[in-house]
């Protein structure tokens, strides 16, 4: 191998899979050794003429350089006497936190569907906002809601919740009907099912992709598979206006007068426990139609088959795992935090025990709450921790992309609202929205 110096020039050859205009020609130039990717960046606006200037970023090998191109080679012991090939893509810019909704407690849970946010928080309600508009306030739970999901569209405008009262519920949500944005949707959320075979806290609710099944996580260190959906919901609906009418007739029977008592909703069993896990089940993901993915205070990370209801892998560490979350569909990595500062990265197609079955990214100062993958790229990954902040990442650098601000406490729960939105809660009672073009 070459000895790499100052006067250095490395011949390489730049490719890229954007479109057309972004094409440099195939030739090899020959560029000094010490540049970095701002310097690199510089001869891909100036051959393609580019005004404005647009920031791109680089690949080698399938890793981002964030070096000197000198000391990148050096530690991936690539020679400088052969043509490096180097692949560039629109850098990702930083990310922007944009509005600021206050709570009357800690926000601690967060999901999205279709431009509609909602939050949940420590006081029990659920509110549902479109923008800056907040467009309801529910209270659906005897304390904290420490877990939210939206079903998806098909299945209409139904989101499930959980909290430390035990209870899973099933709720129609107006706010979450096509074309709420535009007019203006405000009524409250109706509760239609309740779950209730957890004994402590529920964490964690995800949703299968289809939206017929959904799987809860506990502090009883259980994880159910429950029913759920929209044939789920119109059941519940009958039969609550079926025992509405019985009540009304009998107080008419009786001369009553005034409004009937609001009935119970349509209480539903599980189908299935999933057992394996020793302590709380922090946080589950359920990224395709046969695969369920757990973490834990027993310091596993566990992927299940959905259809057996079998550990299919699993990955023992040193802490507990507080989040986990799944690449898109098709993929099988897996992110996790928790009681420690890195964000890890699992791939369980590597023989359990291997060095190299997980990878560490390391930039938080305290303890990582929430992680959550972006729902279509293989890449990225947003964690938030107790240091007040979140990263974005992109997995094929060691380092965050960005780090994001606008929390002065705590971070409890992130999701993406959107394929450039991000959304966060936090001990300072504020749900935080950021816009980032990826």
């Amino acid at each position: 191998m070459a000895v790499l110096g100052e006067e250095t020039q490395i011949t390489c050859r730049f490719t890229t899979k954007l479109p057309k205009e972004y094409r440099v020609p195939p030739s090899t130039v020959a560029v000094p050794s010490q540049l970095t990717r701002y310097g690199l960046s510089q001869i891909i606006n100036h051959l393609l003429a580019l005004e404005p200037a647009r920031p791109f970023d680089f690949l080698v090998k399938g890793e981002l350089v964030r070096q000197k191109l000198e000391q990148f080679l050096l530690a991936h012991e690539i020679s400088a006497e052969t043509v490096l090939e180097i692949e560039y893509i629109f850098a990702v810019e930083p990310a922007k936190p944009e509005q600021k909704h206050p709570h009357n407690d800690w926000v601690s849970a967060v999901a999205a569907r279709a431009g509609c946010i909602l939050s949940g928080s420590y006081d029990g309600t659920v509110k549902a906002w479109h923008g800056a508009e907040l467009r309801s306030t529910t209270t659906l739970h005897r304390g904290p809601v420490t877990a939210v999901a939206v079903l998806p569209e098909a299945q209409g405008a139904l989101a499930l919740t959980g909290g430390q009262d035990t209870a899973l519920l099933l709720s129609s949500i107006p706010a979450l009907s096509a074309g709420a944005a535009d007019n203006g949707a405000s009524a409250a959320a109706q509760p239609l099912v309740a779950y209730r075979e957890h004994t402590d806290a529920v964490n964690s609710i995800a949703v299968s992709p289809e939206g017929t099944l959904f799987a809860s996580a506990s502090w009883d260190s259980s994880l159910r598979i429950w029913p759920t959906g929209s044939a789920i919901a119109e059941r519940a609906a009958d039969e609550s206006a079926a025992a509405a009418h019985e009540a009304g007739a009998k107080k008419a029977k009786k001369g009553s007068t005034g409004a009937a008592a609001p009935t119970a909703p349509l209480v539903e069993a599980s189908k299935q426990e999933l057992g394996g896990h020793s302590q709380s089940v922090s946080s589950v993901a359920w990224p395709a139609p046969e695969t369920i993915v757990s973490g834990s205070w027993d310091n596993t990370v566990r992927r299940w088959d959905a259809e057996m209801c079998t550990c299919t892998e699993r990955h023992d560490g040193a802490k507990p795992v507080y989040s986990v979350a799944a690449a898109p569909a098709g993929l099988q990595l897996v992110a996790f935090g928790g009681a420690e500062r890195a964000l890890h990265i699992w791939d369980p197609r590597t023989p359990t025990g291997k060095e190299k079955d997980q990878k560490l990214y390391s930039s938080h100062t305290d303890w990582i709450s929430s992680v959550a993958w972006h729902p279509t790229s293989e890449h990225h990954v947003v964690s938030a921790s107790y240091d007040t902040t979140l990263k974005l990442w992109d997995i094929r650098a060691s380092i965050p992309l960005h780090t994001l601000e606008g929390h002065t406490e705590k971070v409890l729960c992130v999701a993406w609202s959107g394929p450039n939105a991000m959304v966060s809660g936090g001990a300072d009672c504020l749900l935080q929205t950021y816009s980032v073009a990826l």
